[in-house]
């Protein structure tokens, strides 16, 4: 009987041993909340427009459909990734790509899809492929202006900033799955001839319907005030030390520096004092940047991502401005 129940807990123990696998990649590159994914209503869209079957960028934590493509794939395939999308090679079949909005991602991932496309239309029988790609509206970068100016593209939807949101990509650990967008998002729709035959997106209406699919990702009122309150009470309160609390050894050390130094200089009246370093932003920007870097430090990841959202809005990169720390290395 102890034999058989171990034979019974053995397949619940392999899928406890993959989530931990899983979960720890992810937490240890602390990505859980680095990617916004498109929400269920703009899934159902193009489910039931363009028959969208496998997602080319997401992870198990924020994937909507069984089968998609992600970054780690010994960890992530006994959930359904089928590995890097720049290893997918389709000829045929319906795509959504949504990929992180980094610069060199999306411009790999635009040559990456119209060569997939260009291979497509010259196969035998040239099969229906189709691909709907989601993108920031940075219309400057290599990416977005190949996919724009590809003969493939049959429709390109510019959704303003205010009138959509996506799912946070911690969502799975957050009361409130939906975010605002920080900035507009371009949504391209490329087609083979034959695929643009079998799933068209000319219409007003598919426009229309998609407009309205990413409009209901916005998050309530509610969930907004309630953002706003846990964000407010990050910040330092008036009167306090803007500058984050250092450690109380860094403390101890600088306390005995100043007393030799007051001691070598008698009462001290003849020491200089330390200029402060001159602040780069208002006061209440830089409350935000200090509680930016507390919650990062507390491991509050959900204030650390919406306020690094509210500083990259006000076009301040909360990275440049407070740069990691080198860790200190170790006392002999």
């Amino acid at each position: 009987a102890a034999a058989a129940a171990a034979g019974d807990g053995a397949p619940r123990a392999a899928l406890h041993a993959r989530l931990f696998a899983m979960l720890l990649r992810y937490k240890a590159l602390q990505g859980h909340g680095f990617q916004a994914a498109i929400g269920p209503p703009v899934w159902h869209h193009l489910r039931e427009t363009l028959e969208v079957g496998v997602e080319c960028f997401a992870s198990p934590l924020n994937a909507y459909l069984p089968a998609f493509g992600s970054a780690f794939a010994d960890v992530d395939a006994p959930f359904g990734s089928r590995g890097s999308f720049f290893k997918f090679k389709p000829l045929s079949g319906s795509y959504c790509a949504n990929p992180p909005f980094v610069h060199t991602i999306m411009d790999e991932t635009a040559t990456h899809i119209l060569s997939l496309l260009a291979a497509a239309a010259t196969a035998p029988g040239s099969p229906s492929l189709s691909f709907a790609v989601v993108l920031p509206g940075w219309t400057e970068g290599e990416g977005f202006q190949a996919l724009s100016a590809s003969p493939f593209l049959r429709t390109k939807v510019i959704l303003a900033a205010p009138d959509h949101g996506f799912c946070d990509g911690a969502s799975h650990q957050r009361q409130d799955p939906y975010r605002h967008s920080p900035f507009d998002t371009a949504v391209l729709v490329l087609q083979t001839e034959k695929a643009a035959r079998k799933w068209p997106v000319s219409a007003p209406a598919w426009e229309g319907a998609l407009r309205r699919a990413f409009g209901a990702c916005v998050p309530s009122e509610a969930a907004v005030a309630r953002q706003a309150k846990k964000t407010a009470a990050a910040l330092p309160r008036n009167g306090a030390d803007d500058e984050p609390a250092r450690s109380t050894a860094e403390r101890k050390s600088r306390k005995r520096s100043a007393a030799e130094e007051e001691g070598k200089n008698g009462d001290g009246a003849g020491r200089a004092k330390k200029a402060k370093p001159e602040k780069k932003h208002d006061k209440a920007t830089e409350k935000k940047l200090n509680a930016w870097v507390k919650a990062k430090r507390t491991k509050d990841w959900e204030t650390a991502d919406a306020l690094r959202e509210e500083l990259r809005q006000a076009g301040i990169q909360p990275e440049t401005e407070r740069p990691a720390r080198p860790k200190e290395s170790p006392k002999e």
